[in-house]
């Protein structure tokens, strides 16, 4: 199991329960919103989807960091953990396996739904 798939489990528990149904949507329209963009660089060749993730992953990143700076303090905390789902998607995106990226995206999906 990778970092970015124990990531994306924490999320998924944090937020889940009755009281977190406003965090599981932030997250699932941030998910919503990331995967066109996905779609679309997954189309192009290695160089140029390599750098097109990279790109989408430092607006993540960037993201994620403002909830920090705003007072994110947990995984519930819906902008922090919508931009961390988007960042833990990228990432293994770029850097795992097949199989990782299948069990990663099977979360994403779950995520998605929510």
């Amino acid at each position: 199991m990778s970092f970015n798939e124990e990531e994306l489990i924490k999320i998924r528990k944090a937020t889940s329960g009755w009281f977190k149904k406003s965090a599981r949507k932030t997250i699932a329209q941030s998910l919503l919103a990331m995967k066109p963009k996905i779609d679309v660089a997954k189309k192009l060749d290695d160089t140029h989807r390599e750098e097109a993730i990279k790109k989408l992953m430092n607006e993540a990143t960037a993201t994620r960091q403002h909830a920090l700076q705003s007072g994110a303090n947990s995984y519930s905390h819906p902008q922090w953990a919508a931009a961390a789902a988007c960042e833990s998607w990228l990432h293994e995106l770029v850097g795992g396996t097949p199989e990782g990226i299948s069990r990663i995206e099977v979360l994403i999906d779950e995520l998605s739904r929510n």
